[in-house]
């Protein structure tokens, strides 16, 4: 028992230590806004139900409570350097009333390589990414999922603006 509470306690540290650098080390620190664009819906998705303003708005509703500035539609169309959370549903019916998706919330941004180049170049990289699936006959259990992907974006985003990256 004395050589096994160290043990924990230096296990606990290095949990507790290992959340505080991923917050310091988030790839979300110092993003001031982002804009949220649908990259692809599947057309058995539009059978489904879904449509790109229900995916977008789905998305706003889960990162804006956490304070996640979202760039408007007329500016972000205007700047081609803004990031954009993408969103892409893939939806495959799979009987007569199933669907199987999969789902993904990539952070795109554009970014410059370290080398040096006679020209400016920028290359948009995903620099934050989650997904998810599963099979469904309802157009708000996708809704759902993508709301939790979004919803850890907002958590990720609020740590590392805590950990003092905003």
């Amino acid at each position: 028992m004395r050589i096994l509470r160290p043990v924990l306690l230096w296990c606990l540290c290095a949990v507790l230590g290992a959340s505080a650098q991923d917050a310091d080390l988030s790839v979300l620190q110092n993003l001031p806004a982002v804009g949220v664009a649908v990259r692809g819906l599947s057309s058995d998705g539009a059978k489904l139900g879904l449509t790109e303003t229900t995916l977008i708005a789905t998305v706003r509703e889960a990162i804006e409570p956490a304070g996640v500035k979202v760039i408007p539609p007329p500016v972000l169309e205007r700047t081609p350097s803004a990031p954009v959370l993408e969103i892409t549903a893939n939806v495959s019916q799979t009987g007569r009333t199933s669907f199987f998706f999969i789902l993904d919330l990539q952070l795109r941004e554009p970014l410059k390589p370290a080398r040096p180049h006679r020209t400016l170049v920028t290359v948009p990289a995903v620099t934050w990414a989650e997904q998810t699936g599963g099979v469904t006959a309802k157009a708000e259990t996708v809704q759902a999922a993508l709301a939790r992907l979004a919803q850890r974006f907002a958590e990720e985003w609020e740590q590392a603006r805590s950990a003092g990256g905003a």
